[in-house]
């Protein structure tokens, strides 16, 4: 059958898509991206998926721009209406983004199933609105229905199921040793990685290249993951220490087991993918976030004893507290022993298993 996933503008909202489409196979899964240069970074090593990219504005409150998203929405809604008839679209799956919505509007004027996945505490715009047409929703624990008033009134709460967050298979579990080995970093070194998220981070770029010296007197590497738009690769050495900055690594499995510590912002995606791979973290969420969605997810992980906390305004802190974290045994002990608990295995088999409960019964009412 054939299943159609609307999941563009960040690798948050594609990566949980991918997740649940890897364990589809004996579906058809096509995916309905942004124009977004990140989504076409972030898909292009899975090209034995079916992409289709639609052209649509993310929602801004200036006068001008919010013209741009209305228009922009109202052909995307026609275009979806188009694709999911092409397509012979069975089930849509819509994964949140500004691209989303009218796929979730469009399926339910074709009666076709709808089931929504949000990975964030907080639910995002797209999602929050499209909650009262699906057929089933899926939430991290922890989300809470006073985020989300259009959950908070769904007719049927049976629809709602409480999932962690849908690793990619990609995600094998491996040794930090092993990961090393195959990156070719140093066996013993202390080594940090900076996740800036899919679009990366302005504000950590800059601050890492100030201020790796400060790391380099502790004989500590940074790997930077900086996103598509840092223009090329850079290493800065100084001691014996180097700092990496890539605009966007493929393999991030192998770079989240073999680092030692993780700081990256508050993505529910990069969050979900150290937590599987049992890797301490320090959290700066996005001081300008929309409902601040990373603060609370970063929020919950420093609950779980999984990560800590620094605000965008005491970077200045944040030096200390990862060497702290790296040199003192207890401290990272005990990040370990909360990561061992808070682990959850992937969730995406039991989604897929949703899915094709889902398609099944759509099967059954087609036959009658």
């Amino acid at each position: 059958m054939n299943i159609l996933l609307a999941s563009g503008g960040s690798g948050g909202h594609i990566a949980p898509a991918i997740a649940i489409a890897e364990r589809l196979p004996q579906h058809r899964c096509i995916f309905a991206i942004s124009s977004r240069k990140v989504d076409s970074v972030f898909t292009r090593k899975y090209s034995h998926f079916s992409f289709v990219k639609v052209r649509a504005n993310p929602f801004k409150l200036s006068p001008i721009a919010f013209l741009k998203f209305l228009g922009s929405q109202s052909m995307a809604f026609f275009f979806a209406l188009r694709l999911l008839k092409e397509k012979k679209i069975d089930l849509l799956l819509a994964f949140g983004g500004f691209t989303s919505f009218v796929f979730v509007v469009a399926a339910k004027l074709r009666r076709i199933p709808v089931i929504i996945h949000e990975s964030n505490i907080i639910p995002g715009k797209a999602n929050r609105l499209a909650a009262p047409l699906a057929d089933k929703i899926f939430l991290p624990e922890g989300a809470s229905f006073r985020h989300c008033l259009s959950l908070r009134y769904c007719s049927h709460r049976k629809r709602i199921q409480y999932m962690g967050f849908p690793i990619r298979q990609e995600f094998e579990a491996m040794t930090k040793a092993d990961a090393r080995a195959q990156l070719g970093w140093p066996p013993l070194k202390k080594i940090i990685l900076i996740i800036g998220g899919s679009s990366g981070a302005l504000s950590l770029n800059k601050w890492i290249q100030q201020n790796f010296i400060r790391f380099a007197h502790h004989n500590i590497d940074i790997f930077c993951i900086a996103g598509p738009e840092f223009s090329e690769e850079k290493e800065v050495t100084f001691e014996d220490c180097t700092l990496h900055m890539l605009p966007f690594c493929e393999h991030m499995n192998l770079l989240i087991r073999a680092c030692d510590l993780v700081i990256a912002r508050g993505g529910a995606g990069t969050i979900g993918e150290c937590q599987f791979c049992k890797k301490p973290m320090i959290l700066i969420p996005h001081p300008s976030d929309a409902h601040s969605h990373q603060l609370a997810n970063a929020r919950q992980a420093e609950q779980l004893g999984i990560a800590n906390i620094i605000e965008q305004s005491e970077l200045d802190h944040l030096p200390s507290q990862a060497i702290e974290i790296l040199s003192n045994s207890p401290i990272l002990g005990a990040m370990q022993r909360s990561l061992e608990k808070a682990f959850v295995p992937d969730v995406a088999e039991r989604i897929a298993g949703e899915v094709e409960h889902l398609l099944q019964s759509k099967k059954r009412k087609t036959k009658k």
